[in-house]
């Protein structure tokens, strides 16, 4: 304790210490401050003092505080011990009530078992008088009221479809198939009946048989038959989920099943399709599938006037206005036509019958949709999007085009005219055959693709133009560096590259290439959120994920035909956030080289004519031979430039280069006006204004000797600062120098160079 205090007293003391040394520091003659610090210690001690004094007495409150707080300690202790009891009761309670508990549950749970039973049999008690009914129904011929019946029958079976009553379920729908295949044969009997009474159907045989005209009392009474006749079989359709799946679902998967009455009107033709072309007589012959398809075409032909005039009527009346009767009817004959289609595909070993085959399934396709009521339809090519047979039509077509191309470019007119050489003035852009035969595959491919159901397979066939397009060009590039600029074959591989930029230029805006267009923006914006996604799993993966992963083959980031879900519906107004067209890389590299090979035959020329002495005389042939050879548009570009290599290189390497007396400016001036300008006069009415320094300099060189001077001491202010000699006047420095210029008809050249070929004058020389 001894040590406690002595330790205390020593820390006590250094602070003192420390404060005081604080306060007074090391200067002695602030010794006089202590009597101050005294004086301030025992104020503050008194004050302490004080305050302990009332805390004691209980003035400062704090003991009131002290007591409530002790109060609310003890209500909380108070709280506590009613919560433990009252959970204790509760607890007592629950294990008293827990055998109640338990019986009222088995209870319960057996009351809602003998509901699940009575519901059940109630279930049953339904469907056994909806069977008597339409039994008595049957009995009595009374149509409409089993066909109503039926109907409920057929939504009680929609209804319980979901549940888990497998037992009543398979009751249910048992039931109804029963009363589907009477009422079916019943009113369908009747149906066909009445059918054969209107010669149905239509076709050679029948039309041949000699019929006795029925009276027009007979004739009202089959109308009104067939009308209750159509109705009633449109309510025995049977619900979708009893409805066996069709093997063309397989093909279309958006298929949906066929009226009822179109299925029975379709009855015999299936028959006779399945006949003739599905067994063993001649006519099923897979090397001619436009038999069948012109069969087909042939029966929606020859039915629509009465699907028109009597089926639609009747379908209207029974709430079916959406539909097309003549449209339903070509979709089941088009079933028959694509199910032997899907069949025959596959065991189709000769390139030149698959190519047919396919050809002919382009074919009927458009005669189908113009032949009207199949336009809502999903047409017939999706049985040529199937992987198989898909990829081996993009080989085919890809070998053909490929074929065709070589063929156009090795025969021996494909660089002449498409229309023969005597039509130039006609042709103004002057394409050669082979490059519009091509251009021609190339629209083929178009339209055969254009018509698929799948932005997917469209994108792989406009992938085949592109490359189609690229491979032609890189052959034109072959050609083109085998020939001398201005051959003829030079300039009609000018020629070609040329039309093909202006026709791709035109695809640009048409409506199936704005489609490509608007998908590919939508696929390149796939593949990029693709590979942020392949990047965030890369970082997450770990040494493990990374060596399982590396024995596991790699795959494409969306497997080729299962990009359908990538692409949206076309939206022609979100074409407005597209910039540039789907055709630009491949123009691009077109106008590269047409300004490579235009620009190659401007400098073998301007060279040629360089090379000869006197080169702006009788050079005529060589332009004229440039017009025959080139296109308007290009030969236009091709003259204006070689004007201007020209005006360059006669001014520049002509007229700066020697001086020039009278005469020999006169003559300048006269092999320019009537050598060299009217060489361009055929092509444009003033080309002197394509040699605007040529002419301008002549026009120096000949003027007359006082009005050349005036003017080179007015230029020499601006060139020299000065004027030309001690005698300048004060008119001469105040004149301005280009009005002088402009004075004289000086517009293209500038003071330096105006006052340079003033002084190759020489009389204005020393």
């Amino acid at each position: 304790m001894a040590e406690e205090s002595s330790s205390l007293y020593a820390g006590t003391q250094n602070k003192v210490v420390s404060f005081i040394n604080g306060e007074l520091g090391e200067d002695i003659t602030q010794l006089s401050k202590a009597s101050k610090l005294l004086e301030k210690a025992r104020a503050k001690k008194l004050e302490l003092e004080n305050k302990l004094s009332s805390a004691r007495k209980g003035d400062g409150g704090i003991s009131q505080s002290l007591n409530k707080a002790e109060s609310s300690l003890k209500k909380i202790e108070d709280l506590l011990q009613k919560q433990q009891q009252a959970a204790k009761d509760i607890a007592d309670h629950l294990e008293k009530a827990q055998p109640v508990v338990e019986q009222l549950v088995s209870l319960s749970s057996k009351v809602q078992q003998l509901e699940r039973y009575v519901y059940y049999l109630e279930w049953i008690l339904q469907v056994d008088e909806i069977n008597s009914s339409i039994q008595a129904a049957l009995l009595i011929k009374a149509e409409e009221r089993c066909v109503k019946h039926y109907a409920q029958l057929a939504e009680l079976s929609k209804t319980i479809a979901g549940s888990s009553c497998c037992h009543l379920v398979k009751f249910v729908n048992d039931t109804l198939m029963f009363w589907f295949k009477i009422i079916l044969e019943k009113f369908g009997g009747e149906f066909e009946e009445i059918l054969k009474a209107f010669n149905w159907p239509f076709i050679t045989s029948n039309i041949l048989k000699q019929l006795p005209q029925p009276s027009k009392e007979h004739v009202a009474e089959l109308h009104a038959k067939l009308d209750s006749l159509f109705g009633s079989l449109l309510q025995l359709q049977l619900p979708e989920h009893l409805i066996a799946e069709d093997p063309i679902v397989a093909i279309i998967p958006e298929w949906r099943p066929l009226p009822l009455p179109l299925q029975l009107l379709l009855k015999p033709l299936r028959k006779r399709f399945k006949f003739h072309f599905c067994g063993k007589k001649l006519t099923n012959n897979i090397e001619k599938p436009e038999w069948y398809m012109t069969q087909v075409l042939s029966w929606i032909r020859d039915h629509s006037g009465f699907l028109k005039k009597r089926i639609q009527p009747l379908m209207d009346r029974a709430g079916l206005k959406y539909m097309d009767a003549v449209g339903e009817f070509s979709r089941g004959l088009m079933q028959l036509a694509l199910e032997k289609l899907a069949a025959d595909l596959p065991m189709i070993e000769d390139d030149v019958v698959f190519s047919h085959t396919v050809d002919e399934t382009l074919l009927f396709n458009r005669e189908l949709r113009s032949a009207g009521g199949a336009a809502a339809t999903p047409g017939c090519l999706h049985v040529l999007c199937g992987d198989t047979i898909f990829d081996r039509w993009l080989t085919l077509e890809n070998k053909f085009a490929a074929e065709k191309m070589d063929a156009l470019l090795e025969s021996e007119s494909a660089w002449r005219l498409q229309y023969g050489d005597n039509m130039a003035d006609v042709d103004d852009l002057m394409v050669p055959e082979c490059t519009e035969a091509f251009m021609t595959v190339m629209l083929l491919i178009t339209d055969r693709y254009s018509s698929l159901p799948y932005a997917s397979h469209k994108m792989r066939f406009f992938e085949l133009q592109l490359t189609l397009l690229e491979d032609f060009r890189i052959r034109l590039t072959q050609l083109m560096r085998d020939k001398h600029p201005l051959h003829a074959s030079y300039c009609s591989i000018l020629n070609a590259v040329n039309y093909i930029i202006l026709v791709l230029k035109d695809w640009s805006d048409l409506p199936v290439f704005l489609q490509m267009q608007f998908y590919k923006v939508q696929y390149e914006s796939f593949q990029a959120s693709q590979h942020l996604e392949s990047a965030s799993d890369v970082a997450m993966e770990t040494d493990a994920d990374i060596s399982d992963a590396a024995s596991q083959p790699i795959s494409p980031i969306v497997p080729r035909f299962q990009l359908s879900e990538v692409f949206q519906d076309f939206d022609p107004s979100k074409l407005d956030f597209i910039e540039g067209s789907i055709f630009d890389e491949t123009i691009k590299l077109l106008e590269h080289i047409r300004n490579e090979m235009l620009r190659n035959i401007v400098e073998t020329t301007v060279y040629d004519i360089k090379a000869k002495s006197r080169p702006y005389r009788n050079n005529r042939d060589r332009l004229h031979l440039m017009e025959q050879q080139l296109c308007r548009p290009l030969f236009d570009e091709a003259w204006q430039k070689l004007a201007e290599h020209l005006n360059k290189f006669f001014f520049e390497e002509l007229i700066l280069m020697n001086n020039f007396n009278e005469g020999g400016a006169a003559q300048l001036q006269y092999d320019m006006t009537r050598g060299l300008f009217p060489l361009f006069g055929d092509y444009t009415q003033r080309p002197e204004n394509y040699f605007k320094d040529v002419k301008e300099a002549c026009t120096l060189l000949t003027l007359k000797p006082g009005s050349a001077m005036l003017l080179s001491e007015v230029l020499a202010v601006v060139v020299h600062g000065g004027g030309g000699g001690d005698d300048d006047d004060d008119r001469t420095k105040r004149a301005d120098p280009i009005a002088a210029l402009h004075e004289g008809a000086i517009y293209r050249l500038g003071c330096d160079e105006a006052y340079r070929v003033l002084h190759l004058r020489t009389d204005l020389q020393p």
